[in-house]
């Protein structure tokens, strides 16, 4: 039985794409372990989405290559964004990499192995012939394949998992390279949703988060009838999970009619990813964005005010070509004005092929970090106030591990492995990992809450 490693990097995408190459993987009895340098295959599902990316995806390869070339790494494949968008690049400058998987392909995973292995065992040279037999044999790639249904390699003890729900972008930003990576929008049958859902409720998953490029025109390319609105409530309602979870939500998508179904579920989480990109009329307008400011905030009052105890989350680019310092005062100020919960800050990443690349006034790289942390430091405070809101509510806590002495966990407002913690005391009995609890928060830090536990939370 084969060793094999994969390591993900990147988006939660990657995660359900390494997922479902593992569960194939799985099938075929390979041993699929944690430790590369004991592997003799290793998988680097990559990511390229900015400059920071691209540069962590290649220290792995690279990484990896000195396993091949000094350990038991017989086989070296590299997937995802970077093995679509630079396979043919990365193949000249980097020879010890035997084969690429594009984004979607996961389902070739064991025939691009097979061929591999079955070139190594003919003793073939390292090269495979001219140019047009390597991306033949060695490349499997097409950014706007279906999304197809496949079982999941799910680690055990798992409790959260996402689920796709879509897959690319017809959005268009000047800045963005996802839909040249991913594709156009498709969104994926129903019936293969409630498909996996039914699996992944077997294993005894109590999180799902539905995710995508943008989930909320979800329905909107198929003939079915169903829209993201009519899919959260089917879930609700037919399935038992205790958090039902959504990711990410453009701005223009949110309607009344899901604000409605949010509320009427209690399993739908009270919380909004909505990835805003900036708040300056101009500068959104560069960036190809479809909302002023003005319509965002009326977006966001509409929320509050029907959901009061929601939870929101944005991301910012600062630094965006002919950004003007004026236009970073104005965003700084209406960040003050609609005071998320959580807010991302990315620094404006030139990325090649995109509009914005060719934009004048490109922004230093000085700047860009001196605004990123003048940003930081408003959300921070901002942060600190709307956290202040849950001292003496009761909670439920899905508990996620233990430290020292503290369990932590998350509660509905907190996505796993982006937003903060909830650090919960229980001094007389032992909690269980995985486990959802009733926790009254004494205090609370700028990101993270602290709680006593009351009692075991039942559904």
């Amino acid at each position: 039985m084969k060793t094999l490693h994969m390591t993900t990097l990147g988006c939660d995408k990657n995660t359900i794409d390494s997922e479902m190459m593992l569960g194939l993987i799985e099938e075929k009895n390979y041993d699929i372990i944690d430790d590369p340098q004991a592997a003799e295959i290793i998988i680097v599902n990559t990511c390229c989405f900015i400059q920071s990316a691209k540069e962590q995806s290649i220290d792995y390869i690279l990484e990896y290559v000195e396993y091949k070339n000094s350990g038991s790494c017989q086989l070296l494949i590299v997937a995802g964004c970077m093995a679509e968008r630079y396979h043919q690049e990365l193949a000249a400058e980097i020879p010890e990499v035997d084969g690429f998987l594009g984004v979607g392909h996961f389902d070739n995973i064991l025939d691009l192995i097979t061929a591999l292995e079955t070139k190594s065992d003919s003793d073939q040279p390292d090269q495979i012939g001219d140019d047009e037999k390597r991306n033949e044999q060695q490349f499997f790639g097409d950014i706007d394949k279906a999304i197809i249904e496949a079982r999941r390699y799910i680690p055990a003890g798992t409790v959260s998992t996402f689920v796709r729900i879509s897959e690319g972008c017809d959005h268009g930003c000047t800045y963005c390279v996802i839909p040249k990576i991913r594709g156009k929008y498709r969104s994926r049958h129903s019936q293969e949703i409630f498909n996996e859902l039914r699996v992944l409720q077997q294993k005894g998953i109590k999180e799902i988060v539905l995710i995508g490029q943008d989930i909320a025109p979800y329905g909107s390319d198929l003939d079915e009838g169903l829209d993201l609105p009519a899919l959260l409530e089917k879930i609700a309602t037919e399935f038992d999970f205790t958090w039902i979870r959504m990711m990410y939500l453009y701005p223009e998508g949110i309607t009344d009619k899901l604000l409605a179904v949010v509320k009427r579920y209690p399993a739908i989480c009270q919380y909004f990813d909505i990835p805003l990109q900036h708040l300056n009329d101009t500068v959104l307008k560069r960036m190809g964005r479809k909302m002023s400011f003005a319509q965002i905030s009326d977006l966001i009052h509409k929320i509050r005010t029907n959901l009061p105890d929601a939870v929101l989350r944005t991301s910012i680019i600062t630094g965006f070509p002919g950004e003007t310092a004026e236009q970073h005062s104005d965003l700084i100020k209406k960040i003050k004005m609609l005071p998320f919960d959580h807010l991302g800050v990315f620094k404006y990443s030139q990325e090649e092929n995109t509009p914005a690349a060719e934009f004048d006034n490109q922004i230093s790289e000085d700047e860009k970090e001196k605004r990123y942390n003048e940003i930081m430091i408003t959300q921070q405070t901002i942060s600190y106030t709307n956290k202040q809101r849950f001292i003496g509510k009761t909670l439920t806590v899905l508990i996620e591990g233990v430290e020292e002495e503290s369990y932590f966990g998350r509660f509905y407002g907190d996505a796993p492995e982006i937003d903060g913690t909830v650090f919960v005391d229980s001094y007389d009995t032992p909690l269980t990992i995985g486990n959802f609890y009733s926790v009254k928060i004494v205090n609370a830090l700028e990101y993270d809450l602290i709680g006593d536990i009351e009692n075991e939370f039942t559904k």
